[in-house]
């Protein structure tokens, strides 16, 4: 058992839970389903083609799978601690009465717009 202190040694990939990839064939009423949940309104060339493209895509997983990566190190870091930023400063803008001058609404003394999020 590995202290939870500890970094995770070169097996510990091997025991994290996973659902393996199944070797039955993509079916179009999973991708409908997929589709349905992810709220995309697709057509039915394009549930053919997705299905055909997802296949390639679980097939090549399964090859990864399949690999023995059990002597393999894991994979350091490669990010940076932190992301270079530069520091804020304030510069010259607009007045806001320029700004909002060619504005077709104004409210409050910003931009109006039209609604575009849907929340029902």
């Amino acid at each position: 058992m590995t202290d939870a202190a500890s970094p995770p040694g070169p097996s510990a990939s091997a025991s994290l839970p996973h659902a393996p990839l199944t070797e039955a064939p993509l079916q179009r009423e999973q991708v409908l389903a997929l589709a349905r949940l992810a709220h995309l309104d697709i057509s039915p060339a394009e549930v053919d083609r997705l299905t055909g493209d997802l296949a390639n895509i679980l097939a090549y997983v399964r090859q990864l799978e399949a690999l023995d990566v059990s002597d393999v190190p894991p994979t350091a870091q490669i990010l940076l601690a932190r992301s270079p930023l530069r520091e804020d400063a304030e510069i010259p803008s607009f007045p806001q009465d320029t700004a909002l001058a060619e504005a077709p609404r104004v409210q409050d003394g910003g931009f109006t717009v039209p609604t575009f999020v849907d929340e029902g």
